[in-house]
C-alpha cells in the first residue's frame, strides 16, 4: 500500500465523519423543529419528518458508495507486486 491509497482511505474516513456531523446538525436544527412533535402533530408533519430523515440516511449511503467506487477505481489502475 502506498501513500496514495492511504490518503484515499483517510479521505473516505474524513468524508464519513463530515457527513455524520453535518447530517446530525441538519437533523437537530432543521428536521426536528419542523412543525409540532411527532406524537402531538398532524400526520403530514410526521410524514415529512420521516421522509427527510430517511433521505438523510439514503444520502449518507449513496455518498459512501460513491467514495468506495472512486477509491476502488483509483486502486484498480495500479499494478500489484506478485509474491
Amino acid at each position: 500500500m502506498n501513500l496514495r491509497h492511504l490518503y484515499g482511505l483517510m479521505a473516505i474516513i474524513a468524508v464519513a465523519w463530515l457527513l455524520i456531523v453535518a447530517e446530525s446538525y441538519f437533523f437537530i436544527a432543521v428536521i426536528r423543529p419542523l412543525g409540532p412533535p411527532l406524537h402531538v402533530g398532524g400526520i403530514l408533519s410526521t410524514i415529512l419528518k420521516l421522509v427527510l430523515t430517511a433521505a438523510l440516511g439514503v444520502l449518507w449511503v449513496a455518498v459512501m458508495f460513491a467514495m468506495d467506487t472512486l477509491y476502488s477505481r483509483s486502486k484498480r489502475g495500479t499494478p500489484t507486486s506478485a509474491s
